[in-house]
């Protein structure tokens, strides 16, 4: 992963770049061809370097970039999801759990809400698709609002 040190060579290697353009600028025309070609290469190698470490860095950004997203958004969710039993539940108005259960691992753990489904074996337990966690159905059940509970 970059650090400060991918960033400084990739300043060394654009400062090689520079120097080397200024020399061929300044150079007389009585340069050798071999030593005017040994220069060129030099350039091109060190701006090929310069590239290669910017996108190294580039790359680096966008991933710090997505953590903060998911960070915020995990921040923003943090108080409309509660925990009841083993699963976590959207918060209705009155602040009461209702809806799909949400893994208990992976909002504790990742900050991630992720749903959770009967598992194909045994329909009495539910799982989470993403990490594998397996929970008693009855402590992992989806929640009706109230209104529907009374219609029942």
């Amino acid at each position: 992963m970059p650090d400060l040190t991918t960033i400084s060579a990739a300043l060394g290697s654009l400062k090689a770049a520079i120097d080397i353009a200024k020399f061929l600028r300044e150079s007389d025309l009585s340069l050798e061809k071999a030593e005017l070609k040994l220069k060129l290469a030099e350039l091109v190698s060190a701006l090929a370097d310069t590239k290669m470490e910017l996108v190294q860095v580039q790359e680096v950004l966008i991933e710090k970039d997505k953590r903060i997203a998911a960070l915020e958004e995990a921040f923003e969710m943090k108080g409309t999801l509660i925990r009841r039993c083993d699963a976590y539940y959207l918060a209705d108005a009155e602040g009461t759990p209702v809806g799909v259960p949400y893994c208990l691992r992976c909002w504790e753990n990742d900050h991630k809400k992720r749903q959770l489904v009967y598992a194909a074996n045994d329909s009495s337990n539910k799982i989470c698709t993403t990490c594998g966690q397996k929970f008693e159905g009855h402590r992992a059940r989806e929640i009706q609002p109230a209104k529907m509970q009374k219609n029942s």
